[in-house]
Formats: structure tokens, sequence, C-alpha cells
């Protein structure tokens, strides 16, 4: 993989429509992300591969999604 090349991470174009209505929920701060409420989803998570890897790495990432 050479730096030029655009890497693909599987991520439709366009959001998919919500399977369900979420329901409301008040929106609090955990440290300094804010969660609920109409924050977004956040995702924190850590790759298993060597950093030097790059294609293993965003193939991880890719997975999360």
């Amino acid at each position: 993989m050479s730096l030029g090349e655009p890497v693909s991470l599987g991520l439709p174009a366009l959001p998919a429509r919500p399977l369900a209505v979420r329901r409301p929920s008040r929106r609090i701060q955990v440290g300094s992300v804010a969660v609920g409420g109409d924050a977004p989803v956040s995702v924190q998570s850590m790759t298993t591969t060597r950093t030097s890897d790059i294609g293993a790495t965003l193939q991880q990432i890719a997975e999360l999604t």
C-alpha cells in the first residue's frame, strides 16, 4: 500500500435510515465526551496489530464500523 492510494473503510456513501426511533435521554459529560441526548455515538477502541502494518491496522478499524 502506498501513501497516495485512497483506503476504502467499507462505509456507505450515505448514512442508513435508523432502524428505530431513539428514546429521549439526558445529555451528560464523561470527561470531555458528551453522552446521551443529541450527542453522537462515541466509540473508543484499540487495535491489536502493529501500527507499522498499515493495511492490517486499517482493516481492524474498518471492522469496528
